[in-house]
Parts: structure tokens; C-alpha cells; sequence
């Protein structure tokens, strides 16, 4: 949400006077920012603040879905560090965890997460499944995959990323590597 908005759009987009908007920013209510040629401009998340802040409604047109992460590992440790690390880095994320590949196909349906970070060993139905279920659906096929893997094996790998999955990473993880996918992913 990086759009920057002018007082006049923005009182088309509330309904009010541009000289109320003008008033909220020289007010200093309002966080905005001057062009060199002396326009007020204020960013899509400032506005949204404002809003919050006073208690106004939020337009359709600044509403945005927050970015999903799935986390899917068996192992619960890993999940859970996988998970802080994400959050520690990208507060702004809604982070999930599955802990077996037929929970991780309910969440994906259900969440439609932006990024899934999948473990390819587990019980039942494995990483790779996962991964072709996620690919072969056309409300979730634009879902980047990270796969990992305490077996990063040629042929894993080569079979994974054939399976729709952008990177395989080995276990233990590279944290460095792995928060660098998620956010190249969001880009």
C-alpha cells in the first residue's frame, strides 16, 4: 500500500471538503508530506491511520488483505521458530502453522496464504503433494511455496521445484536464506 494520495482525492474518497482535509493536515491530524511545488501528499497508510485513529470508516479503496504465511512442518519446534523468526521480521504478516499435509491442504484452502513453507517428510500426505494440490488449484496456484528439507537431495530438489515450489532450502535452515525468499516473495 505505498500510493500517496492529494487532499482532493482524498475528500472525493471521504465524501468531505478538500479544505477539511487541508485543515487535518496543517493540524498536524493528519500525517502528509509537500511536493517541490508545494502539493500536500499523504501516503495510503498514514491516511489509513487517521481513519483508524478517529474512528471513521476505512474506503474499500484503502483496504487491503494482510499478507499470509503457512508454516507446514510435523515437527512442532521447527514450526514454532519458523514461525517467530518470520514474525520478528515482518510484524505485519498473519503467520499460521500446519503440522501434517492434510491439515496444510484445509489451511491453504481456507487461508489462502501468500507464502507456504513447506516440509517435504511428512507423515501421510508429504511436501510434495502438498505442493501439486496447492499448484493445480486455480485459487491457489499463485501461492509462492518454500520448500524445506533435512533430505535436500538432488532429485528432491529437482522433483520439488518441478512440483511448482520457487526454492528449496536445506535443514537446518539458513533463517538469512529463508526470510530473504518470504520477502522476495512478497514483492
Amino acid at each position: 500500500m505505498d500510493k500517496n494520495y492529494s487532499t482532493f482525492a482524498i475528500a472525493q474518497m471521504l465524501h468531505v471538503d478538500p479544505g477539511s482535509v487541508a485543515n487535518w493536515i496543517d493540524q498536524n491530524l493528519l500525517k502528509a508530506y509537500r511536493t517541490p511545488g508545494g502539493h500536500r501528499r499523504v501516503a495510503a497508510q498514514d491516511l489509513v491511520n487517521f481513519l483508524r485513529e478517529h474512528k471513521m470508516p476505512i474506503p474499500s479503496e484503502l483496504q487491503t488483505t494482510p499478507t499470509r504465511v503457512l508454516v507446514v512442518d510435523d515437527e512442532m519446534a521447527v514450526a514454532q521458530l519458523i514461525s517467530r523468526a518470520i514474525q520478528a521480521v515482518h510484524n505485519g504478516l498473519e503467520v499460521s502453522q500446519a503440522h501434517d499435509g492434510f491439515s496444510a491442504g484445509a489451511m491453504v484452502t481456507s487461508l489462502k496464504p501468500n507464502v507456504v513453507v513447506l516440509d517435504l517428510r511428512m507423515p501421510g500426505m508429504d511436501g510434495f503433494e502438498v505442493c501439486r494440490n496447492i499448484k493445480s488449484n486455480p485459487d491457489t496456484r499463485h501461492t509462492h511455496v518454500i520448500a524445506v528439507t533435512a533430505y535436500p537431495s538432488p532429485d528432491n530438489v529437482k522433483r520439488i521445484l518441478q512440483c511448482g515450489a520457487k526454492a528449496c532450502l536445506s535443514k537446518p535452515l539458513d533463517m538469512e536464506s529463508l526470510l530473504k525468499e518470504i520477502s522476495a516473495a512478497m514483492s
